[in-house]
């Protein structure tokens, strides 16, 4: 009798914890990272635990059945509700552009480390050339402005030769800042108006790497803007948090880095979010954010914007999360969401490309 008290102990102490484990990173969107950042070390692994704690609930109500024990099958009831308001199916929206041609939006993070891969130029033309995305959102790929807009760059970086290529159709924009190296670059297949470069916390103004462009364009006779944007790295992944070799020095500064990197991309998602609401044009949101969509950072800047969804993206061969994002204002109806799966030739990016494809809204009145 001794050991079942223990081992039923020990079930419900795991139980509770699961639970508890739950609720902390389902509450991590809506609590400030000042002092709950460390909730999005939880909130990471949330899909995982919404699944535990579903067959968990489920197991509770039936239980409650059997039994008449009508409090867990209430507690059991609250858990299942509470798993189906955060990964419930999105209902389709309506007032879509009819039978308007739809701009397909890609985002992809395309690091030049992958430039030394063989046959990676050659998948890539394939993937693009498959996808045929209207617009071109790319992260970690560096190009230096000439001096004005029509004069040629004076570098860039892999995969820009690929795309530029006068059979490809993609251009540049027409107006780019002069002398500046732009780590979010953005092609079109149409015609891009201009392109701008902003800094982000804390280090923007000095670093390249901490900015996001903010590209002008036109779509069916209306204006548009697109923030391409790349938030602040994690560092260290949570689940290298668990890794058992780790010393107790190497745990504490692998702890402080996430939170600092936390910490940043919560500073620039109020610096992005700022930005979108003086915003005069229809907006587009794309990039890396370096967050799931049950973390904060990544709820703050979607704030009024509808999610174009997909499935996750990192890392590319086995992908556990979607921290590669399109988000999309209220002038636009968002038609369906892919994220391609690497080709023949295996992986392009340690990223895996999201691409939506959009529609003005009937009903929108600006």
């Amino acid at each position: 009798m001794g050991l079942r008290r223990v081992l039923w102990a020990l079930a419900w102490g795991g139980a509770g914890l699961l639970v508890a484990a739950f609720l902390v990173g389902y509450a991590a969107p809506y609590l400030p990272p000042a002092h709950f950042w460390w909730t999005d070390l939880f909130a990471v692994l949330l899909p995982v635990l919404g699944g535990a704690v579903g067959l968990l609930g489920a197991g509770l109500v039936g239980q409650s059945i059997y039994r008449q024990a009508w409090g867990r099958g209430a507690v059991g009831a609250v858990l299942l509700l509470l798993v189906a308001a955060r990964f419930g199916a999105v209902p389709a929206e309506d007032a879509s552009g009819g039978a308007a041609e739809a701009l397909r939006l890609m985002t992809f993070n395309l690091p030049p480390a992958f430039s030394r891969e063989p046959d990676r130029g050659r998948a890539l033309t394939e993937l693009v050339e498959r996808e045929a995305p209207t617009v071109l959102a790319l992260q970690e790929t560096q190009m230096h402005a000439g001096a004005s807009s029509e004069a040629p760059l004076a570098l860039a970086d892999w995969p820009l030769p690929v795309l530029l290529r006068d059979a490809s159709g993609y251009t540049l924009p027409r107006v780019r800042p002069p002398e500046t190296l732009v780590h979010r670059p953005v092609l079109g297949q149409i015609r891009l108006d201009s392109m701008s470069v902003h800094p982000l916390p804390p280090s923007g103004d000095t670093n390249p790497r901490a900015r996001y462009t903010r590209t002008h364009f036109t779509w069916q006779g209306r204006p548009a803007v697109l923030y391409n944007v790349h938030l602040h790295t994690v560092g260290t992944r949570p689940w290298e948090l668990l890794d058992p070799a780790q010393s107790l020095r190497r745990w504490r500064a692998v702890l402080r880095t996430y939170r600092n990197g936390a910490l940043h991309r919560a500073e620039q998602a109020r610096r992005i979010r700022r930005h979108i609401e003086r915003e005069p044009r229809p907006v587009l949101v794309a990039g890396d954010f370096n967050s799931t969509r049950h973390q904060w950072a990544y709820q703050h800047i979607a704030q009024g914007l509808r999610a174009a969804g997909g499935a996750a993206t990192f890392p590319a061969g086995w992908p556990l999360v979607q921290i590669d994002h399109v988000l999309a204002g209220p002038a636009w109806h968002i038609e369906a969401t892919t994220v391609p799966r690497p080709g023949a030739n295996g992986p392009i990016s340690d990223h895996r490309p999201v691409v939506a494809r959009l529609r003005w809204r009937d009903d929108y009145e600006e």
